[in-house]
């Protein structure tokens, strides 16, 4: 098991772990019809960090950190 920061070359394998909750649309606030460009945007460019779990090289999940909400979300 590896925890490591997220580089662009791993959306490829980020990709469709993302795409997969997004279509849901029962987790998470994303787009459900988001594309693979728009939500690398939201995935790796927009948070301050973004984070990849792997295990033998296969990536597993990924997480990012980001500056709290502005204004009246600023306590989330």
């Amino acid at each position: 098991m590896n925890i490591r920061e997220a580089t662009k070359e791993d959306w490829d394998l980020i990709w469709p772990i993302f795409h997969e909750i997004a279509k849901a649309g029962d987790t998470y606030a994303y787009e459900m019809d988001a594309t693979k460009a728009k939500a690398e945007k939201i995935w790796l460019e927009i948070p301050r960090k973004t984070f990849v779990f792997e295990e033998n090289k296969k990536i597993l999940g990924s997480y990012y950190l980001k500056t709290n909400q502005a204004s009246p979300g600023k306590h989330v």
